[in-house]
C-alpha cells in the first residue's frame, strides 16, 4: 500500500512538470505563485497541479466504487459525487491554465 502511494505521488508528481519546476522555475528569483508564462512553473504550481491530479483520482474511483455497487440508490450518490468530483478536477486545472495563459 504504502509502495503504491510513493509511486502514484511521484509518478503525479512528474505529470505536473516537477522536472520543469526544477530546472526553470529556480532560474528566476520571482517570488509569485504562478508565473504568467507556458514555459516556465514553479514548485508551487506543480504542487497543486499534483493535487489537481489527486482528486480526479478520487473521482475516478467514486466512480469505479459505482460501478461495484449492489445498491442502486448508493450506486446513484456515487456516480453524482464521482462526476462531481472530476468536474471539480477539471474547473481547477482549467482555471490554472487560464491564469497561466
Amino acid at each position: 500500500m504504502i509502495v503504491a502511494i510513493v509511486y502514484l505521488v511521484l509518478f503525479f508528481a512528474l505529470g505536473s512538470g516537477l522536472f520543469n519546476s526544477i530546472i526553470e522555475g529556480t532560474a528566476r528569483s520571482t517570488r509569485t505563485f504562478i508565473i504568467p508564462t507556458r514555459s516556465i512553473q514553479t514548485i508551487g504550481e506543480t504542487i497543486v497541479t499534483t493535487m489537481i491530479l489527486f482528486i480526479g483520482m478520487a473521482g475516478a474511483f467514486l466512480l469505479y466504487k459505482a460501478g461495484n455497487s449492489i445498491n442502486p440508490k448508493n450506486q446513484g450518490s456515487l456516480l453524482i459525487a464521482g462526476f462531481a468530483t472530476i468536474g471539480i478536477a477539471m474547473l481547477l486545472g482549467f482555471r490554472l491554465v487560464d491564469i497561466k495563459v
